[in-house]
């Protein structure tokens, strides 16, 4: 018998709106005229909608069926990155914080201080999100920077602080699986803060362009390996690591690594749904909880809570 999964009817309605978002940042990036265009949206709508028809159900993973929905996009667009131009404004604005963030990490007295001002500060970027029906998103610096308060004043919801600063301590290297542009650059300084402690990253983004995900060009514009003592891909351009889609040999390594970082909700929900039989060791889960569906498999959780999270 097929298990459900944590799926809801919201999912639908939430993969409709950002694929249609898509869709209109793709075409604004052709030269072809506004009938042409019009064209080309009623054909990929069909698309997408016969993609939904065939996939949507209790017993589908929303992050399946929306990549096989961008990767329709993209072929009847011929745009392979449409968020291009949103990821290089994040980058560029996060970039021009970057000194002002590591201040604030550096008001913490000790090492696990400062790595909790850090997680904060990496959940601030967590907000950075083109993916996530009715989620807005204000990239003005001043915002950013009241966006970071609120969440310092916030906190975590689910806290588990104690035990990431205990297993960094014992291994000292982490797998720092990457989310968004932009959001990267406060990802950066986490890392900056475990290389000045004798903590080594490897930095993990996707292998091709899906949403405003972070790639190899987006870690080259904000100088990741500054700080990261290796930077990998996935292989692949689905959202979070999804087991049947990453390439084997990083799945494999994944299983070794002794512990694991992942940032944001495709992470998570790809962790939390497709793992239980793939043993991996010491996962720690971060992010701004988005979506109340989201909400829901996490536990214990509201929409805008901030996680810090330790699943096994």
């Amino acid at each position: 018998m097929r298990k459900k999964t944590y799926i809801e009817p919201i999912c639908a309605s939430c993969t409709f709106e950002i694929a249609c978002k898509t869709l209109d940042l793709s075409l604004e990036q052709t030269n072809l005229n506004k009938e042409k265009k019009k064209e080309i949206k009623f054909r990929a709508i069909k698309q997408i909608l016969k993609i939904l028809g065939e996939e949507f159900s209790e017993y589908s993973y929303p992050f399946r069926f929306s990549a096989k929905v961008y990767e329709s996009i993209k072929n009847i667009t011929g745009i392979k990155d449409p968020y291009k131009d949103l990821k290089e404004l994040s980058n560029k604005t996060i970039l021009n914080l970057e000194d002002f963030f590591w201040k604030e990490i550096n008001k913490g007295k000790t090492f696990k201080e400062k790595l909790y001002f850090a997680i904060l500060g990496s959940i601030t970027g967590n907000i950075i999100d083109f993916a996530t029906a009715g989620h807005e998103i204000n990239l003005n610096p001043e915002n950013i920077k009241q966006k970071f308060y609120q969440i310092k004043t916030q906190g975590l919801k689910i806290n588990q602080i104690d035990k990431l600063n205990e297993k960094l301590n014992k291994y000292k290297k982490v797998c720092y699986i990457l989310d968004n542009a932009g959001e990267i650059v406060f990802d950066k300084m986490v890392m900056r803060l475990l290389k000045e402690n004798g903590i080594k990253s490897t930095a993990v983004l996707k292998g091709g362009p899906i949403t405003n995900d972070a790639t190899l060009d987006d870690a080259n514009i904000v100088k990741l390996e500054e700080f990261a003592d290796k930077i990998i891909t996935t292989g692949s351009n689905s959202y979070g690591i999804d087991p049947e889609l990453v390439n084997p040999k990083f799945l494999q390594w994944l299983i070794d690594e002794p512990l694991i970082i992942a940032k944001g909700q495709a992470n998570l929900e790809t962790f939390m749904s497709l793992f239980d039989k793939i043993k991996l060791k010491n996962v720690f889960l971060i992010l701004r909880v988005k979506c109340d569906v989201v909400a829901c498999l996490i536990g214990n959780v509201d929409k805008g809570d901030n996680v810090l999270k330790y699943i096994h």
